[in-house]
């Protein structure tokens, strides 16, 4: 049996925060995230990430009242994480620069750079809660992308992705179960068998979670209500494009 330690403790016990104390975090602890964050690894040390922290609160409130998310006006610091191919251009020649923009209209550098991005935004939490902050990382800030364009001065190439407050918690949401790793993790092949297998078991494991919150629901029944409820975003699709991500 694999002993465990302080790192894997913290992992396991990761919840997402969305209540902030009136603390300030400083610029020194917010570096030493950072820091750790893009130490990781990225697609081919191209580095195609960049991390926005919006400080006017008036724009901070903006997205909030665009999005619906109260954990952004609220926390002391909020950051839009961008796939950034812009930085790749920088100090080439012309020959190159054609070359390189070539490249990055196909989808493999938009995929490269979101999983690059994913990668440093996953490493920037685990810091942050090591360090005795929460955070939560959020993919429907994306909705305010138009606010983001009009006021982050964002150049061709540069694209968000996702949000990420921080702030000291104010809450003890407790961690919420996650699907057994029998339907996560497989051996050879696709296992489709195991997969309905885990999510039978992890239903009546929800079931519990939610009953213990007063909602009368489960994984498959909430999911499909989300789907549902969450209507899609053309915009959305079309927006690599605008940024000169064609996706050939």
């Amino acid at each position: 049996m694999v002993e465990s330690n302080e790192v894997l403790k913290q992992l396991n016990n990761h919840a997402s925060i969305r209540a902030f104390q009136d603390k300030p975090v400083s610029d020194e602890t917010m570096n030493a995230i950072f820091e750790a964050a893009f130490a990781g690894p990225n697609m081919q040390n191209y580095q195609p990430v960049t991390f926005i922290e919006i400080t006017d609160q008036d724009l901070k409130q903006k997205i909030t009242d665009t999005v619906h998310m109260g954990y952004i006006a609220s926390a002391p610091r909020f950051y839009v994480a961008c796939v950034d191919w812009n930085r790749d251009l920088i100090g080439q020649d012309d020959e190159a620069k054609a070359v390189i923009e070539d490249r990055i209209q196909h989808y493999q550098f938009l995929e490269g750079g979101i999983v690059s991005a994913s990668i440093t935004l996953g490493r920037a939490q685990v810091a942050a809660e090591s360090l005795g902050l929460g955070t939560v990382t959020m993919a429907g800030v994306m909705g305010a992308f138009e606010l983001y364009e009009k006021e982050l001065d964002l150049p061709k190439y540069v694209k968000p992705i996702m949000g990420f407050s921080v702030g000291y918690p104010d809450q003890e949401p407790g961690v919420k179960p996650k699907l057994p790793l029998s339907g996560s993790v497989m051996e050879g092949r696709y296992d489709e068998k195991k997969v309905e297998a885990a999510v039978n078991e992890y239903d009546k494991t929800m079931a519990d979670y939610y009953g213990a919150r007063d909602m009368d629901t489960n994984w498959t029944k909430h999911n499909a209500k989300l789907f549902k409820m969450i209507p899609a975003d053309p915009r959305l699709s079309k927006y690599p494009m605008d940024k000169g991500l064609n996706l050939k």
